[in-house]
C-alpha cells in the first residue's frame, strides 16, 4: 500500500504577523488623517506698520487745476492776444496734466518706514480723516474715507483719479466737498480727496504697501495757495460768476474751494484724527494720529 505522506503544516504565526503589520500601518495612516483633520491653526498675528512723519514741508496743489498757471512768464491781466496761448497751455498743463506751475501749500508727509508682513494690499488699508465733536450734535464726522488704493496719485503722471476715489465730506459743520460758495452741492458731488491729501507709492503699479510709500497731507494752518480761476474765467474757461466783482482777471488768494486739513484741527488736541486701519484678517488699527501733532504751530 502506497504511503501518503503529509507535508508539515506551517504555523499561523507568520500570517498573523503580516496581518498585524498591515493593520498597524492602516491604523497609523488613519490616525494621521484624524490628527490632520483636527489640527488647530493658531490665529494670525496682526500686521504692523511703522511711519516717520516729516512736518514743515510744502507741495504743489496738484488736485486743483484752478490753482495752476501754465509755465512761462505772464503779465496779468492778460492781453487779449494772449488768451488762446494761455488757455491752451493751461488746459494741457493744468487741467489735463500736472506739469504746470502749481501753487504751493503747507504739507506733512507720512513715510512708511517698515511693514510686516510685506504683502499688505493697498486695497485693504483704509484711510479716515475724522473730526471729533465738531458738529452741532456733538458727534463725529468723517471728512474723507477710502482705501489707499483708491487714493493713489503720481504727480506729473496721474491725470485721473481711480474710479472709486473718495470725495470730501463734512468736518464738523464745514462742508469740505462744497466749492465756489455754491449751495446745494452734496459731498458726493463735490471735491475729490486730493484737495486734502494723496497717497504716492514709491513704485508705480505696486498693489502692496512698501517702505518708502508716502501720504502727502495738505495743511491749512497758514499759507494759502494762489488761484487763477478769475484768469481762466476771463479767457472763457469758466463762468464769470465764479469770480468776485472787481477781480480784474488777476491771480488771487484761493477762495473758490478748500484745501487741506481745516485750521481748527490745529487749535484743540484731539479735534481731528487720522485713522489708518487694516481691514483684512485680523482687522487692525495700524495708526491713529492727532492732526494737531502734525503741525502744532498754527497760524
Amino acid at each position: 500500500m502506497r504511503r501518503i505522506s503529509r507535508r508539515p503544516r506551517r504555523g499561523h504565526g507568520g500570517i498573523s504577523q503580516i496581518i498585524g503589520v498591515v493593520l498597524l500601518v492602516a491604523l497609523t495612516i488613519v490616525a494621521g488623517v484624524i490628527l490632520w483633520s483636527f489640527r488647530i491653526n493658531p490665529p494670525a498675528s496682526p500686521p504692523t506698520v511703522s511711519f516717520s512723519i516729516r512736518s514743515g514741508s510744502s507741495n504743489p496743489t496738484w488736485g486743483d487745476p484752478t490753482d495752476c498757471q501754465p509755465l512761462g512768464h505772464w503779465t496779468y491781466p492778460l492781453a487779449s492776444g494772449q488768451y488762446n496761448t494761455w488757455s491752451n497751455a493751461w488746459y494741457n498743463q493744468c487741467y489735463a496734466g500736472t506739469t504746470g506751475n502749481y501753487s504751493l501749500l503747507n504739507t506733512s508727509l507720512w513715510i512708511v518706514s517698515a511693514v510686516s508682513p510685506g504683502n499688505l494690499p493697498l486695497s485693504e488699508i483704509q484711510f479716515q480723516f475724522v473730526c471729533n465733536n465738531n458738529s452741532a450734535t456733538g458727534g463725529t464726522t468723517v471728512m474723507v474715507s477710502g482705501s489707499l488704493a483708491s487714493m493713489v496719485w503720481f504727480p506729473g503722471v496721474s491725470t485721473q483719479p481711480a474710479p472709486d476715489a473718495p470725495h470730501l465730506g463734512y468736518c464738523g459743520n464745514f462742508d469740505a466737498g462744497n466749492w465756489s460758495g455754491v449751495s446745494g452741492l452734496t459731498p458726493a458731488n463735490g471735491s475729490l480727496y486730493n484737495r486734502l491729501g494723496m497717497f504716492v507709492p514709491l513704485t508705480q503699479g505696486s498693489t502692496v504697501l512698501n517702505s518708502g510709500d508716502t501720504f502727502i497731507l495738505y495743511l491749512h494752518n497758514g499759507g494759502w495757495p494762489i488761484t487763477f480761476l478769475c484768469v481762466a474765467a476771463a479767457v472763457g474757461l469758466y463762468a464769470s460768476w465764479d469770480c468776485p466783482s472787481g477781480d480784474a482777471a488777476v491771480p488771487q488768494l484761493d477762495y473758490d474751494d478748500y484745501h487741506g486739513a481745516p485750521p481748527w484741527c490745529f487749535t484743540t488736541e484731539g479735534a481731528c484724527t487720522i485713522d489708518l486701519t487694516y481691514t483684512g484678517s485680523p482687522a487692525t488699527l495700524l495708526a491713529q494720529v492727532p492732526v494737531m501733532s502734525l503741525a502744532p504751530s498754527a497760524v
